[in-house]
């Protein structure tokens, strides 16, 4: 699939049919579920129209199912991506306080495992990031100085792992459940540069297009 641009910007509809057709080349997943994908990369693009932020949960049973490819298809397609898999709660809180970024998170089941500070400072990011008014609290300075400062974790968040999320974040999220492919279900090898150049358009395309969209979201009532 070559994404070449137009000669005029095309419909909101139709670059939404294109995101969800390069989404089935690089991963095997149903119709219902790439269209879920491709709504939520929408979303990413309008959120200021929101005032809460539904996250995506790509989980399966058993490694090897293409929930990391996900996420890499996804970094190309929104904007502002954080892709990571492990980083301290203090960097954590701050980056999504300064930046907003769309944290395409992996490994969460390795993440809540692991040590209680992070574990937990993690859920606490993760449970109220999904509304607008979202803050988590960390101590902040050294010493005599030592105080405490609220960062604001609002934003979109794709998380991917094996199994189930701490049940307080599973009910803030879209579960895309994986499984493995078969042998008659080819993909389409990934090659970054390649998917980078070819995500970019239609990552800008999203941009124009729902920028225009902003403020009907914002006073919609569903």
């Amino acid at each position: 699939m070559n994404i070449r641009p137009p000669k005029s910007m095309p419909t909101l509809p139709a670059v939404l049919h294109d995101v969800r057709a390069w989404l089935h080349q690089y991963v095997s997943i149903s119709t219902e579920q790439a269209t879920l994908i491709t709504l939520w990369v929408a979303m990413t693009h309008a959120l200021n129209g929101f005032d809460f932020a539904a996250y995506l949960h790509i989980t399966s049973p058993l490694p090897e199912c293409g929930k990391s490819r996900v996420l890499e298809v996804l970094e190309t397609l929104v904007p502002k991506p954080w892709h990571t898999s492990r980083v301290s709660a203090a960097v954590l809180m701050r980056k999504v306080d300064a930046q907003h970024p769309t944290l395409l998170l992996d490994e969460s089941d390795a993440a809540f495992s692991s040590e209680k500070e992070y574990a937990e400072a993690l859920r606490g990011l993760l449970n109220s990031g999904f509304h607008r008014d979202g803050k988590a609290s960390c101590c902040v300075g050294q010493g005599a100085n030592l105080t405490f400062k609220d960062f604001s974790v609002f934003g979109p968040k794709a998380i991917a792992g094996i199994g189930r999320l701490p049940a307080t974040v599973e009910s803030r999220a879209i579960p895309i459940t994986m499984r493995r492919r078969t042998r008659d279900e080819p993909i389409r090898r990934f090659r970054k540069r390649d998917a980078t150049a070819e995500g970019a358009i239609m990552r800008d395309r999203l941009a124009a297009l729902l920028a225009e969209q902003v403020e009907r979201l914002t006073l919609d009532r569903p």
